[in-house]
C-alpha cells in the first residue's frame, strides 16, 4: 500500500494534491481518512491515462462526484487514489434533441442552462441542487417527472466511460452494456460525460406552434456555471444543513403500493426513535425502454416509496439502529416482491448487495466487474469483496 506522498509522486503528471482533513459524505455518517491524495481530470483523455496509470500500478481509485449518497463508496482511505469529476463540468449542444454535459455538472445546473434556450432536462432529482450527471448515472436516478419520462436512464443517449484499465469508450443506448451502467455505483467505469435527450419548455405550446430553435453550438463551461449564482439552483438551507438527512426508498409494482405504503408505516413507527420522519414520498416511473437489472428487476412501470428525515441520534451511537432498520427494510422488499434503492443509502455491505440484487444480477454484475475492471480498482470493497 502506497502512503498519500508516493501516490502524489506516482500521479504527478496529473496535478495531485495532498489533502490533510477527513472529508464526509452527505448524511456526515462517515468520514475518509485523515490525509489522502486527489486529482481532478480535466478530460477525457487525462482521465483516461491517469486510470491506465492505476491499473498498471495496482492502485485503489475512488470516485467522488457531489458526495451524495449515504454509503460512503466516495470516501478514500489513506492508501487509495481519489479521482473528483469536478473539473468534468462542461455542456454542450451538439445533436438536434440532445445536451452533452460532463460528468461533474450539477443535474439543476445542466437544466438551468437548457432551460435558457427553451428546452428542459427530463428527468432530475427531487429536493435542491445535489448529484452530478454521473452522480445521478451511478445512483439509477428517478425524480418528480418520472411519471411521464420513466426514470433517468430512459433519458440518456450515450455514456463516454474510461473503465478501469483506462479505455476510453463511447457507449450507446442501444448496446448491451448501457443499461449496467445505470446503479452501478462507479463499478464498472468512470463517466466522462454523457449526452442526455432534452424537451421543450413549453410541454403545451399553442396550436401549431414550433419548438423553440435548436441551439447548436451553444454551450456552458464550468467556469461560466461556477461564476453563475442563477444556473447553480438552490442548496439546503441553514437548518437542513445542521440536520444529518437519510432516506430509505422501496421501488414497488402497483399492485404491492399499499402493502408496502403500510410496512413502511410500520417500520417508522418500530423505529421511531431513529429519524425525526417527514411526509413519506411516492414517486410513479414510467416505464418505455428495459429497467436496468440493478435498479428495478422487472420490465414493469413502479413506484419509488420511501420514508426520509433527519437523524435524532450521534453518528456514533446510530450505527446499531441504522443497522436493524435497514435489515428489517431489506426484509420487506425481498418479501413484497421490491427492490431497496441501496445505490444511494446507508447500512450498505456486500451481503446487503447480493440480497437486494438477487443472485442471478449480483453474478451478472460480477462478470461485468470482470471484464470492465479486471484489476478490482475502482470503488474496491464497496460491492465485492477485494
Amino acid at each position: 500500500m502506497r502512503s498519500p506522498q508516493q501516490l502524489h509522486e506516482l500521479f504527478s503528471a496529473f496535478a495531485p494534491r495532498v489533502i490533510s482533513g477527513p472529508i464526509t459524505h452527505f448524511g456526515r455518517l462517515r468520514q475518509s481518512a485523515d490525509t489522502f491524495c486527489e486529482i481532478a481530470p480535466a478530460s477525457g483523455a487525462e482521465l483516461a491515462d491517469a486510470l491506465g496509470t492505476a491499473h498498471r500500478h495496482g492502485v485503489p481509485v475512488r470516485i467522488r462526484g457531489q458526495g451524495h449518497a449515504l454509503n460512503g463508496a466516495s470516501l478514500p482511505a489513506a492508501h487509495e487514489l481519489l479521482l473528483r469529476t469536478e473539473r468534468l463540468g462542461d455542456v454542450r449542444f451538439e445533436t438536434e434533441g440532445t445536451v452533452t454535459a460532463g460528468a461533474g455538472v450539477v443535474l439543476w445546473s445542466l437544466r438551468s442552462v437548457v432551460e435558457r434556450h427553451g428546452y428542459t432536462v427530463p428527468v432530475v432529482n427531487d429536493g435542491y441542487a445535489g448529484p452530478s450527471v454521473a452522480g445521478f448515472v451511478a445512483a439509477g436516478g428517478f425524480g418528480p417527472r418520472s411519471n411521464l419520462h420513466g426514470g433517468f436512464w430512459e433519458n440518456v443517449a450515450t455514456l463516454t466511460l474510461v473503465d478501469g484499465t483506462g479505455r476510453l469508450d463511447r457507449i450507446d443506448r442501444s448496446e448491451a452494456l448501457f443499461p449496467w451502467l445505470f446503479g452501478a455505483m462507479g463499478q464498472l467505469g468512470v463517466v466522462v460525460e454523457a449526452t442526455l435527450d432534452i424537451v421543450p419548455l413549453d410541454t403545451a405550446p399553442a396550436d401549431g406552434a414550433s419548438p423553440p430553435p435548436y441551439p447548436a453550438g451553444a454551450g456552458a463551461s464550468r467556469e461560466l456555471i461556477a461564476a453563475s449564482p442563477e444556473l447553480q439552483g438552490p442548496g439546503p438551507d441553514e437548518a437542513e444543513r445542521d440536520e444529518r438527512l437519510l432516506w430509505f426508498t422501496l421501488f414497488t409494482p402497483g399492485r404491492s403500493l399499499a402493502r408496502a405504503q403500510a410496512r413502511l408505516a410500520a417500520l417508522e413507527a418500530e423505529h421511531a426513535g431513529l429519524l425525526s420522519y417527514r411526509q413519506r414520498y411516492a414517486y410513479p416511473i414510467r416505464q418505455r425502454r428495459p429497467v436496468p437489472a440493478l435498479v428495478y428487476p422487472r420490465h414493469e412501470p413502479f413506484f419509488a416509496i420511501g420514508s426520509w428525515g433527519a437523524l435524532r441520534l450521534s453518528p456514533g451511537d446510530a450505527a446499531g439502529p441504522l443497522r436493524a432498520h435497514g435489515e428489517e427494510l431489506t426484509r420487506i422488499a425481498t418479501e413484497l416482491g421490491c427492490r431497496r434503492y441501496i445505490q444511494s443509502e446507508t447500512t450498505c455491505d456486500i451481503d446487503d448487495y447480493r440480497v437486494c440484487f438477487g443472485e442471478e444480477t449480483y453474478e451478472a454484475f460480477r462478470r461485468l466487474k470482470a471484464q470492465q475492471d479486471p484489476g478490482i480498482i475502482l470503488n474496491r470493497g464497496s460491492v465485492f469483496a477485494p
